[in-house]
């Protein structure tokens, strides 16, 4: 089945998230960096995915897209790239490490 829309790209919203997330009752914690907050929150179609500053990435299935749809909307940038994405970001690893407070 071909898509009716060759132009059609899946929506990818990326929200940061600098406090801890609480999704199973314990904080999430970064299974490479040990990291607890400061995440990135990404929805691509009906998935939704953690990104830690170390670059390490991971579905998270107790965050939904019922979430996103609730408090987000629309992206405040588009990238060519999802690369480029993260490194705008400060997500693709070089802060790795590094908490805002």
């Amino acid at each position: 089945m071909t898509d009716p829309n060759p132009d059609h790209r899946p929506a990818v919203r990326a929200v940061p998230h600098p406090d801890e997330l609480d999704a199973r009752g314990i904080p999430i914690t970064c299974a490479h960096c040990h990291a607890h907050r400061d995440w990135l929150l990404l929805n691509v179609l009906h998935q939704v995915f953690v990104r830690c500053r170390c670059a390490h990435e991971w579905e998270e299935p107790d965050l939904t897209r019922a979430y996103f749809d609730l408090h987000f909307t629309e992206p405040e940038h588009e990238w060519e790239n999802y690369d480029d994405a993260m490194t705008a970001l400060g997500f693709d690893g070089l802060l790795a490490g590094t908490t805002w407070t």
